[in-house]
């Protein structure tokens, strides 16, 4: 940790001493590892995280930090980063290189392909991947008390 944080003792946590005559308030402990909860954490994740995969060979990003690249002869992986979710994309082999490097190191659990990520939903086809926000849109015009108003068509050419 890059700070010494000290947190008071939780309840059911026993006391040092014994024959204790100090109020538990008089004690607190020193935290050897990040918690979750704390200001520090995520950036202490991030920087594990970081340091692991640069190990590997992965490229940081300058311009977004949450990207890491990895080319190889056999293809690619790009790992993005938002808190504690990884997204890979990737071809087949160099992904499969990708999760197990990082089971080596983290417990993880695979969620499939993504469907949902910071708002947007993400539809995987045969022939490509359609992004929208449909959910959303239908969530605010709810909030907006929209959700019964009823659609026109627009003159504009929906398909591109």
């Amino acid at each position: 940790m890059d700070n010494d944080i000290y947190m008071k003792i939780p309840e059911g946590f026993k006391l040092p001493d014994a024959n204790n005559t100090k109020p538990r308030s008089m004690y607190s402990i020193k935290l050897q590892r990040s918690l979750y909860g704390l200001k520090q954490s995520g950036r202490m994740w991030y920087n594990r995280l970081s340091e692991y995969l640069l190990k590997e060979g992965y490229v940081n990003n300058p311009i977004c930090p949450c990207i890491f690249i990895k080319k190889s002869e056999t293809g690619f992986a790009i790992i993005a980063v938002y808190v504690d979710d990884l997204n890979l994309v990737g071809t087949p082999e160099e992904l499969t290189r990708t999760t197990n490097y990082l089971k080596k190191e983290f417990e993880m659990k695979d969620l499939g392909k993504t469907k949902f990520c910071l708002g947007l939903q993400i539809e995987h086809f045969p022939n490509g991947v359609l992004v929208h926000q449909s959910t959303y849109i239908k969530k605010v015009l709810k909030r907006f008390y929209m959700d019964k108003a009823h659609p026109l068509s627009s003159p504009m050419v929906v398909t591109i």
